[in-house]
């Protein structure tokens, strides 16, 4: 099952408003955008927000941060980070370190997002472990 139609099962979900994985850098790697929702800025800015959570979670001393919740007044964004590596901030080989950021809308139920992109995540670091 390639990368895209593992993103589709995200879709599936009540309030779904888009979808993208990202490299820890920012690039886009696939992406599935509902109608209206453009990734290309969002999906990039909400990496970077996981990425600066991260850098604060070690600096804290509270370990290696996974995943960030934005609620904003139009929607819910939530960005999760699987890092198979012993690096938390680099990628390492045979490794898969990918980012995937979903948009949600407002009232979309969050706590079953949360377990999708969980279940969703493992399964897409088969395509990106190099």
């Amino acid at each position: 099952m390639a990368a895209n139609d593992k993103l589709k099962e995200l879709a599936q979900l009540d309030g779904f408003a888009g979808c993208g994985l990202y490299t820890p850098t920012g690039e886009a790697l696939c992406t599935l955008e509902a109608p209206g929702v453009s990734l290309k800025e969002v999906g990039v800015l909400a990496n970077n927000v996981l990425m600066n959570a991260q850098k604060a979670s070690l600096e804290m001393g509270t370990g290696r941060g996974q995943q960030v919740h934005v609620e904003a007044e139009h929607a819910n964004i939530l960005v999760r980070c699987l890092n198979e590596g012993t690096d938390p901030l680099r990628s390492q080989p045979g490794k898969a370190h990918i980012h995937l950021v979903m948009i949600m809308k407002e009232d979309a139920p969050i706590g079953m997002a949360k377990l999708k992109i969980n279940s969703v995540i493992a399964k897409l670091a088969e395509d990106f472990r190099g």
